[in-house]
């Protein structure tokens, strides 16, 4: 069953950081990977951090999420409904997504320009969903 999940949800190599993604290193030394639901969780966060059409040259015009649009936005109940309606679209389009069976936004006290998107998505062959938190900042951290 292990063998299976890997093959179903693939293997990658390791991301850290929020903003900016570098690669870690196993304790041999060499890259670290990741498997499973750990893989996804990072593949869907980075399909949120994409611009929607920024791998078109790639040959993935329909790659990446919305998100971007609302940056610089108020922090109001309705950038809020928007970047759900983003992120749950996004994630939706990943084959081994079955759905986003629920989402909530909330605002992280004393981070008024920060909104936290928690999505419950529900994976195939899966029977607990997926709890993938992604933070999104509306404004500069410029004073």
């Amino acid at each position: 069953m292990a063998t299976d999940r890997v093959e179903l949800f693939g293997h990658d190599v390791a991301l850290t950081g929020t903003l900016s993604s570098d690669v870690t290193a196993s304790s041999s030394g060499d890259l670290r990977m990741t498997t499973g639901a750990e893989n996804i969780a990072q593949a869907l966060s980075m399909r949120l951090r994409v611009r929607t059409g920024e791998l078109t040259r790639l040959g993935f015009p329909d790659y990446g999420s919305r998100l971007h649009e609302l940056l610089g936005e108020p922090n109001t109940q309705r950038t809020r409904l928007l970047l759900l309606a983003h992120a749950r679209n996004a994630v939706e389009q990943d084959p081994r997504v079955v759905e986003v069976a629920s989402a909530a936004a909330t605002v992280l006290p004393g981070e008024r320009d920060v909104v936290r998107l928690s999505l419950d998505v529900a994976l195939i062959t899966e029977q607990n969903p997926l709890n993938l938190v992604y933070d999104v900042r509306l404004a500069g951290t410029g004073s």
